[in-house]
């Protein structure tokens, strides 16, 4: 069960004036915990840093508009665990969504090209597939290095510790070029077939 700290009206007062960004830091000490715990309780998939980093964001974008009135709105918990779940619920459909792109990729490996008269959905899916890795491929405004790394390490399926060793990179800057590509591809796919 996660423990939730009460609420510091004198904290949430003080990051919402803006004016001692220090504050953030007891904000962090004192929430975070609770944070963590509530991930690892309801959503232990999720990467809980990225999901706790996403939440602060959003909270400091909307603290100067945020007051607290517990009587007439709720408890500041109750509003900032729902922010939690929320951004938990969003990091859940961005992995759905590129675990598909990833089996989509590694399906595109695995099949001979498309006839032209392909109709089932599966075809469907696979030829607007087939179609932002095109259009990906041929942007110009990626660098013609990382459009490379990712052809190497997405599209042929070698070992990510190869690939950084033929461009000089390290293994790190392969998984994050890797990522970024998906991300792009994700979204040309998703407004290829109107998904979000």
């Amino acid at each position: 069960m996660t423990t939730i700290p009460p609420t510091s009206v004198s904290l949430l007062k003080d990051i919402s004036d803006g004016t001692a960004s220090a504050r953030w830091t007891d904000f962090y000490h004192r929430y975070v915990p609770a944070m963590r715990g509530f991930l690892r309780d309801r959503y232990p998939s999720v990467e809980d840093d990225d999901v706790i980093q996403e939440t602060l964001v959003a909270l400091m974008k909307a603290m100067p508009d945020y007051h607290y009135t517990p009587d007439r709105h709720g408890h500041f918990r109750n509003w900032l665990m729902g922010i939690v779940k929320h951004k938990a619920l969003d990091a859940l459909d961005r992995a759905r969504h590129f675990s598909d792109i990833k089996a989509g990729i590694a399906e595109m490996g695995e099949r001979p090209p498309l006839e032209p008269a392909a109709t089932d959905d599966d075809s469907w899916k696979r030829s607007a597939m087939e179609a932002a890795v095109d259009q990906l491929m041929s942007d110009e405004s990626i660098t013609a290095r990382t459009r490379e790394v990712f052809r190497h390490v997405a599209l042929m399926h070698e070992p990510p510790e190869d690939v950084a060793r033929q461009f000089g990179i390290s293994r790190n800057n392969v998984d994050q070029i890797k990522k970024r590509m998906i991300d792009k591809l994700s979204a040309l796919v998703s407004a290829m077939t109107g998904k979000n």
